[in-house]
């Protein structure tokens, strides 16, 4: 299994730096935490990146579609033996492209609702470990480490996947739930497509098929199906006792669709797309079913422990 992943790798970081030639674009999620934040606890496959300028959505998602086919284009020009293709759903057809070279396939997806970004990238270059195993060197745009690791965290608590509570993991076990990273989660939580609520105490999902046959061989790190459990538990314990009464004030101003943004000590957010249309979304709730509106309301006071 290690070698399938390892191969995938290899891949990836040949086709990185032509994706870090798009001044567009930002590197996020597994593949910016593990090989260039972290110095590679386990192998990532997938690019996931941020558009970084947001404006309208129609405008966004072609300006995201035109920067895809040219990441393509250099792609197939300086690795004839790789190909990519676009791929997408119906509301974002082209929002990802797949590239494969001999039977080994990566993704590059940009995600299309999570648009802009509350502060600078940062250039980073891969980290040591991967430079001496893989004898390359990548050098890349890298979202504001906040927002990578609130993302990654909105991510665990969503998805329960064994790579991102290993992800997660190793936050809790350095630099663990700092101002910065609450900030982060906090913008990424009134961005998601879920309820605030189900984030803050989620239903626990049976992970062991996944954790098998995605996860088992990508670590270097030793971490067991217990060890994710374990993860899952110390994560919400580290939320709740890390969300300031401010922070629970602004996600139930938020949820009452009277968010009050200064609340929140970051610029901006008020103006991203996530936020703009989950508010939209809770508008068009508390107008066509209010008795399903004030049960969200009811809900993330639960999920907040009433305090």
């Amino acid at each position: 299994m290690r070698e399938a992943y390892h191969s995938q790798v290899d891949l990836l970081l040949d086709v990185l730096p032509l994706v870090g030639q798009e001044e567009g674009l930002a590197l996020k999620g597994g593949t910016a935490i593990n090989l260039f934040v972290r110095d590679m606890p386990r192998l990532s496959v997938d690019i996931d990146l941020t558009w970084l300028n947001a404006g309208e959505r129609a405008d966004d998602l072609q300006g995201i579609a035109a920067a895809l086919d040219r990441i393509r284009a250099k792609v197939e020009a300086t690795y004839p033996d790789t190909r990519c293709r676009p791929s997408g759903s119906a509301s974002a057809p082209e929002v990802k492209l797949l590239c494969e070279r001999q039977g080994t396939q990566i993704k590059i997806e940009v995600n299309a609702v999570l648009r802009g970004h509350l502060q600078p990238p940062r250039m980073m270059a891969c980290s040591d470990r991967v430079q001496d195993e893989f004898g390359k060197f990548v050098e890349v745009p890298v979202i504001a480490h906040g927002e990578l690791f609130g993302g990654k965290i909105c991510a665990a608590l969503d998805r329960q996947h064994p790579r991102d509570l290993f992800d997660v993991r190793d936050l809790l076990d350095t630099e663990g739930f700092s101002d910065d990273v609450r900030l982060g989660f906090i913008a990424a939580l009134v961005s998601h497509n879920r309820p605030i609520a189900e984030l803050l105490k989620p239903n626990r999902l049976d992970q062991r098929e996944t954790f098998a046959k995605q996860f088992a061989g990508m670590a270097f790190e030793e971490f067991t199906y217990d060890d994710h459990e374990a993860t899952m538990d110390r994560l919400i314990g580290a939320v709740h006792r890390g969300l300031a009464p401010d922070d629970r004030s602004f996600l139930r101003s938020f949820d009452a669709c009277e968010p009050d943004w200064s609340l929140y000590p970051l610029a901006g957010l008020a103006d991203l797309p996530g936020p703009r249309w989950k508010l939209q979304n809770l508008r068009k709730l508390k107008e066509q079913n209010p008795s399903g509106w004030a049960a969200n309301l009811e809900a993330l006071e639960d999920a907040l422990g009433g305090e």
